[in-house]
C-alpha cells in the first residue's frame, strides 16, 4: 500500500513547484525521481506506467511537477539561464522533500527537457553524492553539450531511449554515447520525441510497451 503526499515548494517569488511524493507504508529502500518534459508531465502515459512499475517493486516515487508553459519570468531568459533555473527548482524539491528521510538506492527518470537538470546533477552531484544512482533517460537533448557530455562521460549505471524521427537524434552522438560501456540505449525506428509514430496508434501503444519492460528490467536489476 502507498501513501500520497502532495506539496509545493516555494523557491522564490517567481517559482513555486509542485511535487508528488508516492510512498509506501512499509519503508522501501529505493526511490525513483521524475523531471517530466515541458509538455510531457507526469500524468502522461510514459510516466503514469512507470510510476505503477515502481509502485510493484516497492520503489517510492517523488513527481517533480514543475511548469514553465505559463512562466513569463523564465520566458524572458536565455537558454543557459533557464537551465539553471530548472536545476535550481529540481534541487529545491529534492532538498525540501527529502530532508528527513534517506533511502539506499536513487533512481532519476526524466524526459526531454528534463534530462537538462538530470545532466547537470549528474556533474555537480549535489543530492546524489554517495548514493547508489541509476539513471534512465527518456528522449534525451543530446544535441545539448551538457546532456551530450553527461551521458557520453557517465559512471553511472544509465539506460536511454530516443526515436530515429526526435528532432534531437542525431546518429553521430548516438554512437558515440553508446561507447560507454555504462550505458545501454533503445533506438525506435520512426518514433518521434513523444515516443509515438504519428499515425499508427498500434505501434505507439507497442513502444509504450517495449519502454515499460525496458524500465521495469533496469529497476529490478538494481533497486536495493
Amino acid at each position: 500500500m502507498y501513501e500520497f503526499h502532495e506539496g509545493n515548494v516555494v523557491r522564490n517569488e517567481q517559482s513555486t513547484i509542485s511535487y508528488t511524493w508516492i510512498c509506501g507504508k512499509e519503508k522501501n529502500n529505493s526511490l525513483c525521481i521524475m523531471f517530466p518534459g515541458l509538455g510531457y508531465t507526469t500524468q502522461r502515459p510514459l510516466f503514469h506506467y512507470a510510476t505503477n512499475v515502481c509502485m510493484n517493486e516497492n520503489v517510492d516515487i517523488l513527481h517533480i511537477n514543475y511548469n514553465y508553459l505559463g512562466n513569463e519570468a523564465f520566458k524572458k531568459l536565455d537558454h543557459h539561464d533557464q537551465d539553471q533555473w530548472i536545476y535550481e527548482d529540481v534541487k529545491s524539491v529534492v532538498t525540501a522533500v527529502l530532508k528527513d528521510t534517506k533511502y539506499e538506492t536513487y533512481f532519476i527518470l526524466s524526459k526531454s527537457i528534463g534530462t537538462i537538470p538530470m545532466a547537470y546533477e549528474w556533474i555537480e552531484k549535489d543530492f546524489i553524492s554517495g548514493q547508489n544512482t541509476y539513471g534512465i533517460w527518456l528522449t534525451p537533448l543530446i544535441k545539448d553539450e551538457i546532456v551530450y557530455n553527461a551521458l557520453s562521460n557517465t559512471e553511472i549505471p544509465s539506460f536511454y531511449v530516443i526515436g530515429t524521427d526526435d528532432p534531437h537524434y542525431v546518429e553521430e552522438l548516438i554512437t558515440s554515447i553508446n561507447e560507454n560501456p555504462n550505458v545501454a540505449g533503445l533506438v525506435i525506428p520512426e518514433a518521434n520525441h513523444g515516443l509515438e509514430v504519428k499515425g499508427d496508434i498500434k505501434t505507439t501503444i507497442n513502444i509504450v510497451y517495449d519502454v515499460i519492460e525496458s524500465i521495469e528490467k533496469f529497476i529490478q536489476k538494481y533497486k536495493e
